[in-house]
């Protein structure tokens, strides 16, 4: 599964985030404003994408810090080390890796963040073990899972899923919908004082072909790229007939996503 959810975001990475509408972008703005980093502090950035929490932490430790992003695909990397580089971020080491087992030295981290990648995880306990490791003594970490999605959405989903020839591999979001699924993987491995905050994000598309171009630009191009050619257009129709639910009283179409946001700290 690991290499599958790799591919899918390296051929995302032309369009992640980029179609219009912003979603993860807000998200990791507040992962790494609850993630409170310090000028000078070195800060390892997993699953880093296209930078949403990473340019913003980038910023906050300033050219005396140090921000190591890693990511397992190699399109998201280069984007990412482009960007970096186009706003003059030197204190940031952007690289290919895995979020399970980071290959940093340990210790070695005031900050470890980590935006929508448990769930990816698979051994979560196992990759939490990495994350304190990298931690220095006293070091914190700021992760961001989905409380819930909305349910239009997951409803549009099921939708387009039907006309797939079997069922997919999917994220284990359920094994996180709870607060207190999170603290227990983070207890078991020896974090202290978890706590978790939750946040409702609103993302509003012009219409359904807006929806539907921006599916396909993150972890939902998985769903799209396995449906069969004589069948894409059958499930956009019935997607853009779900979609209708989604319509606000302006005509616009919105999803509501509520994320929580969890800190907690190396002993």
């Amino acid at each position: 599964m690991k290499a599958a959810v790799a591919g899918v975001f390296d051929r995302s990475a032309d369009t992640y985030e980029q179609l219009g509408p912003e979603y993860f972008g807000p998200m990791g703005r507040a992962l790494a404003a609850r993630a409170a980093p310090r000028p000078g502090e070195r800060v390892l950035d997993l699953g880093c994408g296209r930078g949403h929490c990473l340019v913003p932490l980038a910023e906050a430790v300033g050219p005396q810090g140090r921000v190591v992003g890693i990511d397992l695909a190699p399109g998201m990397v280069a984007a990412t080390a482009d960007d970096a580089r186009r706003r003059g971020l030197s204190q940031v080491d952007v690289r290919v890796g895995d979020a399970a087992e980071p290959a940093v030295e340990p210790g070695s981290f005031d900050l470890v963040t980590a935006g929508f990648v448990i769930f990816f995880m698979p051994d979560p306990a196992a990759a939490a073990g990495a994350w304190l490791r990298a931690l220095r003594p006293g070091g914190r970490l700021a992760i961001s899972t989905f409380n819930g999605q909305d349910p239009n959405y997951e409803h549009l989903m099921k939708v387009v899923g039907a006309f797939l020839p079997q069922q997919q591999d999917r994220p284990r979001f359920e094994l996180f919908r709870t607060a207190e699924s999170v603290t227990a993987v983070l207890d078991e491995v020896g974090f202290q004082d978890v706590e978790h905050e939750h946040v409702t994000f609103e993302t509003r598309f012009t219409g359904p072909d807006q929806w539907w171009e921006w599916i396909g630009s993150h972890g939902g191009r998985a769903t799209l790229e396995r449906l069969p050619e004589d069948r894409v257009e059958d499930a956009r129709a019935a997607a853009y007939e779900a979609m209708e639910a989604a319509r606000t009283p302006d005509g616009a179409l919105a999803i509501y996503t509520e994320v929580r946001y969890t800190t907690a700290r190396r002993p």
